[in-house]
């Protein structure tokens, strides 16, 4: 019997404040299911891998779709080449008329809601939109100034400060409040004739 090193069995300490059974539960457990489609189908009297194949999900995407294997590949050329092309044709067959998942709905409604449009919900911080607005406000759009400023710590080059301004003329929420302050509610931005709106030190310019 190996003997342990003093240090190691004084490290090693029963802690009497753990409770052992929320711990037990959180490495065993499986975690809670965040997504509504498919909490609301789980059988909970199924393991995980079970109710995620009834739904027509993958529980495991490495073996659903595989890393190419070169060595399967050659056997099934090998296959091929000594005419055992019809016994792998019927097993294709077999597989494309297996039975459909039973829950295969569950997939379906993933799919249809992954194509429909999401809101974009980003947000700029207080103080992003009020370093914004005040870079606005002393140079207008002429962003090589900005860049310049003493305010601006981060030394952010002027294409940076361009994309922090577009950004935050993107986000109705933040840019509408400003935009009526300065009465700038009703212009048009995309109108390049208007002096209010013309950008300076951009990629066109140089």
């Amino acid at each position: 019997m190996v003997r342990r090193l003093r240090k190691t069995k004084k490290s090693q300490k029963y802690n009497y404040n753990r409770n052992r059974k929320r711990l037990n539960k959180k490495i065993h457990g499986t975690g809670t299911v965040k997504c509504p489609e498919i909490k609301n189908d789980m059988d909970f009297r199924k393991n995980l891998n079970a109710n995620i194949s009834e739904m027509g999900l993958a529980f495991d995407v490495n073996k659903t779709l595989p890393v190419p294997n070169a060595k399967r590949e050659r056997t099934k050329l090998a296959r091929y080449v000594n005419g055992f092309l019809e016994e792998d044709a019927s097993d294709l067959e077999s597989e494309s008329t297996r039975n459909p998942p039973p829950k295969i709905y569950v997939a379906e409604r993933l799919e249809k809601d992954s194509k429909e449009f999401v809101e974009v919900r980003f947000r700029l911080s207080r103080g992003q939109v009020r370093f914004i607005t005040g870079m606005i406000d002393a140079y207008g759009f002429n962003y090589k100034a900005m860049a310049q400023d003493k305010r601006n710590y981060d030394q952010e080059t002027w294409r940076q400060m361009r994309q922090k301004v577009r950004r935050f003329l993107t986000i109705p929420q933040q840019c509408t409040p400003y935009l009526k302050r300065k009465g700038w509610l009703d212009c048009d931005m995309s109108d390049s004739s208007d002096p209010r709106w013309k950008e300076y030190g951009t990629d066109d310019e140089e």
